[in-house]
């Protein structure tokens, strides 16, 4: 393999035939299942971007190996090894499940020569090149390029460079990035080289770099080396190209995209980005001319007489003429009104080209057909070259002239045609570090998704998350798994007394999250609130300070049906702060301060006997509800307050406790709800509560509060507040809230506080919801169009079906939409921890494992399960 590369310096590449390029890494931005405003930001910003370039371009987009080990570093990166042995085992058993995987990712770049000076530098180039050549030929050695002509041409590549828009976010390449795009090319399938790190320290020396080792390639056009024999061998069985290194063969089929439709739609024409749609890697490449719109118009002009002749040929036809000319005509006629209609308009000749790859000949055979397959029933046509693969493998690196059959597929666009193809638009998802949560479904291959939740309040952002779908859609499983994670990963280096911990309120009967909470890392604290328990909550007790007393007057004012500012909650109130600040202050020291209002006088007091009545009915109410089963554990002063121990996880078992349902909590319907709920339901309350004051008690320690079918505690604009008040002063205290339900109503109801709690969940997974009011709900928690019918389709019909076998059900259990902390937007499958004990617990559905979660070991068969 000869490449005309004579010289490599930072961004830029000298190359044989005279001509200096320069290599730019593009930022891509999630577009599959960004909002209808975001994608046409995003197309403007692409449009404005081929507007601005002149020439020839190259844009890649390449599909790199991701290494098990590295994904593994990553999962690693930051934590306390030493004090986490439990996440040492995991991390190895993930090791020995990502390396049977073929993980991937991909990168973008933007190739484009620098304009010569003028003719003296051009001529001094040429010189150069033939120069270089003639020496390399005699086996001399080849100077290298000047410093001084290094630092102009850098000069003008940030010229060029300052003169691009600013939507499209790229940096230049480095020098290991751009060899490594060589390296890529040659070995893909087998051992590629790693794509080097962002931010990783430059490992190359010296300078001057050339591609030399990369030239170490035999390319066999139909790998007829494989034949055997000297015998003649068809063609066209043989379109794709063997690329034999040291490492091993590489099978490449090469297509290039023939045919296209005759307009384009948006959004609908994505030919680009749906390229990450199919369950293998695709690297692709556009080979463009660009001209400015007023140079290519006379071309158009001649194109339309030439029309014209071909009308005058059928003067006299009976027939008249074919409609297909008029066609033409009128087609010819809108390009050039949309040509001239702006001074910015260019014309672009575009040549688009796509790689895959495979152990063998027949692996490459049949992801290229498949890929031509799926592009045909869309009016694109994918066409394989008969011996030309070599040819077009050469067109996919930078640095090379657009070869000769490249040219013969060119497709005539203007700039937003084009722009609607959507290049440089991924589906990168998750964190850049923490456990292994789950692995995209949008992507070639199988791309693993990381995340931590402590990493939002580390960068002034809320660590707090919402889980939405409907029964048995895989949110609590979900919620479960990153409780495993917080509690494996929460010991970090360099941060004494760091840990993780989980606080969560068990209502269900199972108790399955005190089940989950003991197999997990780390101790256990069960705590049972119940008529039997045999400790007190009483607020007056438990909490200190002016927060006792609110949270006390929260907990009594919705439980005894009056108004906060009414005589009978002014009272209380007052009767409250009056006990706090006592000595002793308890629920039965608050009854004898009522008691004792109800029989004292106040002179100067106006309406002192409507307070001193509202103090006796006060006393009253509360004592008959001191009598009631679960009255004790607010009122009975002799039980011991609440032990909290120092455990990494403490699950309250409410599960004894009766709560009414979200109906019977509409205002209309609370004055004849049973006792026994609406204490309940209060007491719920409190318990939250405690929850925020233990979350809230050590910086150092992240914490997450797991509240599963939250609607209990928003449902009542006290407990709403209290959300609010966790989720917003978590960032400052290091803690997050984890809140699941089927309604994202539920998590953030329709008002002010709602609108803000909901705003302010920086991780946010939504799952299968089968009917379309709470799907749309949904698409409108994620800030995405809510009547979108296809993203209405994506939730209530492809994630995580049931209307599918059994093995395929529990195969794609798990899938769900979402949204990490910058805001990207992809699908996902949720992976259950690969801890044994953990794993075992995590299932709820009666009768085997739950259909929530499938194995590890099965992922693979998920490759195109959405779209």
């Amino acid at each position: 393999m000869r490449l005309p590369v004579r010289h490599i310096s930072g961004h830029l590449l000298w190359t044989k035939n005279a001509a200096v390029w320069g290599v730019w890494k593009v930022d891509s931005e999630n577009y599959t299942h960004a909002s209808r405003a975001t994608k046409r930001e995003r197309l403007d910003a692409l449009e404005a971007l081929f507007k601005s370039l002149r020439g020839e371009v190259l844009l890649l987009s390449l599909c790199p190996q991701v290494d098990a080990a590295s994904v593994v570093t990553r999962m690693t990166s930051g934590v306390d090894l030493d004090k986490s042995p439990e996440y040492i085992d995991l991390s190895l058993k993930v090791l020995d499940q990502l390396e049977d995987w073929e993980l991937t990712g991909r990168v973008d770049f933007i190739a484009v020569p620098l304009p010569a000076a003028d003719f003296k530098e051009s001529a001094k180039a040429v010189f150069a090149s033939a120069q270089g050549e003639l020496l390399s030929t005699l086996g001399m050695p080849v100077p290298p390029v000047s410093v001084a002509e290094e630092e102009k041409r850098f000069a003008d590549a940030r010229r060029m460079a300052a003169s691009w828009p600013t939507g499209i976010k790229m940096r230049p390449a480095t020098e290991a990035e751009i060899l490594w795009i060589y390296g890529h090319s040659a070995r893909r399938g087998v051992t590629e080289p790693l794509l080097p790190e962002e931010g990783a320290a430059r490992s190359l020396r010296g300078r001057g770099h050339t591609v030399t080792a990369h030239t170490q390639v035999l390319l066999d056009e139909g790998a007829r080396s494989d034949s055997g024999s000297k015998a003649p061998v068809n063609p066209f069985r043989r379109r794709y190209l063997k690329s034999s290194t040291e490492h091993g063969d590489s099978y490449q089929a090469f297509c290039v995209l023939s045919e296209m439709p005759e307009s384009f739609v948006f959004p609908g024409s994505e030919y680009l980005s749906a390229l990450d749609d199919f369950g293998f890697p695709v690297d692709w490449a556009v080979r463009l001319h660009i001209e400015a719109g007023s140079k290519a118009e006379p071309r158009s002009r001649r194109q339309q007489r030439e029309l014209a002749h071909q009308r005058g040929e059928y003067e006299g036809e009976t027939a008249g003429v074919p409609a297909s000319l008029d066609k033409a005509s009128f087609q010819l006629d809108e390009y050039r009104d949309r040509l001239t209609s702006s001074s910015t308009e260019v014309e672009i000749r575009a040549t688009v080209m796509t790689c895959v790859w495979g152990a063998d000949a027949d692996e490459a055979n049949e992801k290229a057909s498949s890929l031509a397959a799926h592009f045909g029933g869309n009016d694109y046509t994918l066409v394989r070259p008969v011996g030309d693969q070599a040819a077009l493998f050469h067109a996919m690196l930078p640095g090379v002239p657009t070869p000769k059959p490249v040219m013969d597929y060119t497709q005539y666009l203007l700039a937003r045609d084009f722009a609607m193809a959507l290049p440089f638009c991924g589906a990168a998802l998750g964190d850049d570090t923490g456990s292994l949560y789950g692995l995209q479904l949008n992507g070639g291959g199988v791309r693993p998704v990381l995340v931590d939740f402590s990493h939002g309040p580390k960068v002034n952002a809320s660590a707090s998350a919402a889980f939405v779908g409907e029964l048995g859609s895989g949110k609590s499983v979900a919620m479960k798994t990153a409780m495993h994670s917080i509690l494996a990963t929460g010991h970090r280096e360099g941060t004494a007394g760091s840990r993780g911990r989980a606080l969560v309120i068990d209502r269900t009967p199972q108790q399955e999250w005190s089940r989950f909470a003991a197999a997990c890392p780390g101790t256990t604290q069960i705590i049972r609130v119940d008529e039997m328990a045999g400790i007190s909550l009483d607020p007056l007790r438990v909490f200190r300070g002016p927060r006792a007393a609110r949270y006390c007057e929260s907990f009594l004012t919705p439980l005894l049906g009056i108004g906060s500012m009414s005589v009978e909650g002014v009272t209380l109130a007052e009767a409250i702060e009056a006990t706090r600040l006592a000595p002793n202050p308890s629920m039965s020291a608050l009854v004898e301060t009522l008691a004792r209002r109800a029989k004292t006088p106040d002179p100067d007091e106006p309406n002192d006997a409507a307070v001193r009545a509202s103090a006796s009915e006060l006393v009253r109410t509360l004592r008959a509800l001191a009598k009631k089963d679960l009255g004790k554990v607010i009122f009975d002063p002799t039980l011991p307050v609440v032990q909290i121990t120092n455990a990494d996880s403490i699950v309250f078992a409410v599960d004894r406790i009766g709560l009414p349902t979200k109906e019977e909590l509409a205002e209309h319907r609370l004055g004849s709800l049973e006792i026994e709920k609406l204490f309940g339901w209060r007491l719920m309350y409190l318990i939250t509560a405690l929850c925020r004051e233990i979350a809230f008690s050590n910086p150092a320690e992240f914490t997450g509060v797991f509240l599963d079918e939250c609607w209990w505690l928003t449902s009542s604009a006290e407990g709403s507040n209290l959300l609010l008040e966790i989720i917003a002063d978590g960032r400052k205290h290091f803690a997050g809230v984890f809140a699941g339900s089927h309604d994202p109503y539920d998590i953030g109801p329709r008002n002010e506080i709602g609108d803000k709690i909901r705003s302010l969940l920086s991780h946010i997974f939504v799952f299968r919801h089968r009917g379309k009011t709470l799907a749309s709900r949904c698409l409108e928690f994620l800030d995405l169009d809510p009547a979108d019918p296809q993203m209405l389709k994506v939730i209530t019909e492809n994630l995580s079906p049931i209307n599918v076998s059994d093995t395929e059900r529990l195969l794609r259990a798990g899938e769900c939409l979402y949204r990490d902390l910058r805001k990207r937007i992809g699908g996902m499958k949720v992976l259950i921890p690969a801890d044994e004990r953990a794993a075992d617990a995590i299932h709820t559905t009666p009768g085997g494992k739950d259909a929530d979660v499938d194995e590890l070991d099965a992922v693979p068969v998920l490759e195109k399960s959405f779209a």
